[in-house]
């Protein structure tokens, strides 16, 4: 990748977008900015669970904005579950005249999602795991993109083809 581009990573709890969003990172040397943790670490800087959902987005546009203010690459990791966050990644690539790359994970087989869901642990401090309940609720509000992308279903491929199919398609 020769030009700054903004890579993101979206798709419901589960899905495979962190795993993959970590491999892309490490393979291609870009930051990398996740709303979970950003979102845990202000739980425990004391705020209320019920403030920091669109903070957390704000915080990671702000440290995404500064890598490309820089001439750097990024990649974030979030479910962007409808328009808005979107939107905001789409005027932030304008704004630096920065490629935007976006990468959806799905896990097509459910069987699979839900066994992901029940068995993982993350270990970020002060985030409880997701229920496959919440995941459920996730997928009903998830709005369709429409804007082009590479789908991935994490599904039917193992990890490293897929970091290596993601790194292809942001090359």
């Amino acid at each position: 990748m020769t030009a700054q581009t903004l890579i993101v990573l979206s798709g419901l709890p589960g899905s495979g977008k962190s795993m993959l969003a970590e491999g892309v990172s490490r393979a291609l040397s870009i930051p990398l900015f996740s709303i979970d943790p950003i979102e845990a670490a202000m739980w425990r800087g004391g705020l209320k669970k019920d403030q920091t959902g669109i903070a957390a987005y704000e915080v990671a546009i702000a440290l995404a904005d500064e890598q490309l203010r820089l001439g750097h690459s990024v990649i974030v990791d979030a479910v962007n579950p409808i328009e808005a966050p979107r939107a905001a990644w789409r005027s932030l690539a304008a704004k630096y005249r920065a490629g935007l790359k976006i990468i959806e994970c799905i896990c097509a087989d459910e069987t699979i999602h839900r066994a992901r869901i029940e068995a993982r642990r993350r270990n970020i401090p002060g985030m409880p795991e997701i229920t496959w309940a919440r995941v459920l609720e996730r997928r009903a509000e998830y709005e369709p993109w429409t804007d082009a992308r590479l789908t991935l279903d994490t599904s039917i491929e193992t990890p490293d083809k897929l970091i290596a199919e993601a790194a292809n398609y942001l090359r």
